[in-house]
């Protein structure tokens, strides 16, 4: 079977969450769309142009720089005299423990079909014919040579829908709600596998991690992953997914709802936030109710506003082309920041509530809601951070994990710094 994970063209809609990764590649409960498909057998994404030639570039020499598997399948196998089925997924999907239910109720089932969100295509299943013809497979190579007009490739086929439902992103602020959601779920998928052991109530852990005795859980589940770290003195409310080779340093708050990445250094209290694979909160400072890229530096004193004086709920506020602020109404009550990869921040910064900080923006003091990618506020006048500036920290921050910065990622932060067109 071939699964393909596409990005419509939709997923600009995300913004700074997906500029440096793919949809599919966002931590949401404690996993990725990628990771959670890999239950179905190799993944092969079909991604924006600049993020496949990434891919392409890496491939396999080292993990992607947000952290996920870079490697590109195998050839899958001829089909066999009756055929085989795709699975085509949407990369916004959300990849929540009933998504994968559903998914796997139209795998075992096998049916030509469809399932729309809206007008959006979530999910289809196709057949394969043995010589490799037939319209689904030139679907399927559409699909894989661009995957913003994936859409149109798979309404072509008329496909029967699908009596399902599956949860997908269309704006940044969305990616919260579904973790608090997905978080519980996911954490179960975790426990069952069995590759975590209950050291005590509510604890569990995979071989090599090291979790002082006087880390206080006060209720679960909590689950860490191999090689993880968590310092004495800690206290744990869980739901809460602490990735392999994290750290967590003593007297830390680690509240419900936070998944913490593989290789993450984290310190003071976190509240129902992602922190995406590399990423350092290691000082003192209230993180709370946030996405967090990767590669992301946020110095000591950092703090997030996720509540409003007014307990109202939080509104978004974007610059339009003529000059105005349309308003964006999240209805929560709790929100606070996003963070695009490679982020730093100066000691004692404030992120209001609703904050989004672009890539490779360097932040400090009481910084605005909405800040541009690559602009540097620390630096008299304002001078916007340039690629080669981002790489040489990107590199620095890499050897203190003991990976080598490859020419891949010093095109993608080159492309990524190149100013948008103006319309």
């Amino acid at each position: 079977m071939k699964t393909i994970v596409f990005e419509d063209r939709a997923v600009g809609q995300l913004g700074l969450l997906t500029a440096v990764r793919p949809a599919c590649d966002l931590t949401i409960g404690c996993c990725t769309l990628v990771e959670a498909l890999g239950h179905f057998g190799p993944v092969r994404r079909a991604v924006r142009p600049h993020l496949a030639r990434y891919l392409e570039a890496v491939d396999s020499s080292r993990v992607a720089v947000w952290g996920g598997s870079s490697a590109t399948p195998p050839p899958s196998p001829p089909a066999s005299s009756h055929g085989a089925i795709a699975l085509l997924v949407n990369a916004r999907v959300v990849p929540s423990r009933d998504t994968l239910v559903t998914l796997r109720s139209l795998v075992e089932a096998g049916h030509r079909t469809v399932v729309y969100q809206g007008d959006a295509i979530a999910a289809a299943i196709v057949h394969l014919s043995a010589d490799g013809g037939g319209p689904d497979q030139a679907v399927v190579d559409a699909v894989l040579a661009d995957a913003a007009s994936a859409t149109d490739a798979i309404d072509s086929l008329a496909l029967p829908d699908a009596d399902a439902d599956m949860e997908m992103l269309s704006l940044p602020h969305e990616i919260l709600g579904a973790h608090e959601r997905t978080i519980a779920g996911a954490l179960a998928v975790q426990i069952d596998s069995g590759r975590f052991r209950e050291m005590r109530p509510g604890l569990f852990a995979a071989a090599g991690a090291e979790i002082a005795e006087q880390v206080v859980v006060r209720h679960g589940p909590v689950v860490v992953d191999a090689n993880a770290e968590i310092g004495p003195f800690v206290c744990l409310d869980g739901p809460i997914w602490i990735g392999s080779r994290a750290r967590v340093n003593p007297h830390a708050w680690i509240r419900a709802g936070t998944a913490i990445g593989a290789e993450c250094r984290v310190g003071g209290e976190v509240e129902a936030t992602v922190m995406e694979p590399f990423s350092n909160k290691p000082h003192d400072g209230f993180l709370g109710h946030s996405h967090i890229g990767s590669w992301v530096n946020l110095a000591a004193g950092t703090i997030t506003g996720n509540l409003k004086a007014t307990y109202g709920p939080v509104r978004l506020h974007t610059p339009a082309a003529d000059g105005s602020r349309g308003t964006l109404h999240t209805g929560r009550q709790f929100l606070g920041a996003l963070v695009g990869d490679f982020v730093k921040t100066a000691i004692n910064t404030s992120l209001p509530c609703g904050a989004r900080i672009g890539i490779a923006a360097t932040v400090g003091g009481l910084v605005p809601e909405d800040v541009a990618a690559f602009t540097n506020m620390v630096v008299p006048g304002g001078e916007r951070t340039t690629a080669e500036q981002a790489t040489i920290v990107l590199e620095r921050m890499m050897a203190r994990r003991g990976l080598d910065l490859l020419e891949a990622d010093r095109q993608l932060l080159r492309t990524l710094a190149v100013p948008p067109t103006e319309p």
